[in-house]
């Protein structure tokens, strides 16, 4: 069993971009890669679908800190998925919440940080938000926003 490749980035970032990128690298698909079906080639790494599978519960009644600490069961959930190493799409910092890492490292194989112009990513997130210029370059300099 492979671990997790982390592809790490800011919201608007280029993501889904480069998810896009390595399916149609990686699959030498004879078409490009469709946008819904991504989820077939990576997971998200807050797709509230493995925190019920694993608890049957909805994921509407966890806690964040019940969210926290099912965490690390839901990586090796992902591993699981996948002979090799999976491709994992994530918005979370390298930090802990609840006293629980974010990215369990025992399941971590490796990471791509996606970095992308501050200005392209104000222009990006407004858009997809509904947002002024103004209030996009608020909130990517809120540092409790993400």
């Amino acid at each position: 069993m492979g671990g997790i490749i982390w592809l790490a980035s800011y919201p608007k970032s280029g993501n889904t971009w480069v998810r896009t990128f390595l399916h149609n690298l990686l699959l030498n698909a004879d078409r490009p890669a469709d946008l819904n079906e991504l989820t077939k080639f990576t997971i998200g790494d807050r797709n509230k679908i493995w925190y019920e599978n694993l608890t049957g519960r909805p994921f509407s009644s966890f806690s964040e800190e019940e969210v926290a600490r099912l965490t690390p069961r839901v990586h090796r959930a992902y591993m699981a998925t996948r002979p090799d190493s999976v491709f994992v799409k994530t918005h979370s910092w390298l930090g802990k919440s609840h006293g629980v890492p974010l990215i369990t490292p025992e399941c971590t194989a490796g990471a791509v940080y996606i970095i992308r112009n501050p200005l392209d990513v104000v222009i990006s997130l407004s858009d997809h938000y509904g947002l002024t210029l103004d209030e996009g370059v608020e909130m990517i300099t809120n540092p409790e926003a993400y």
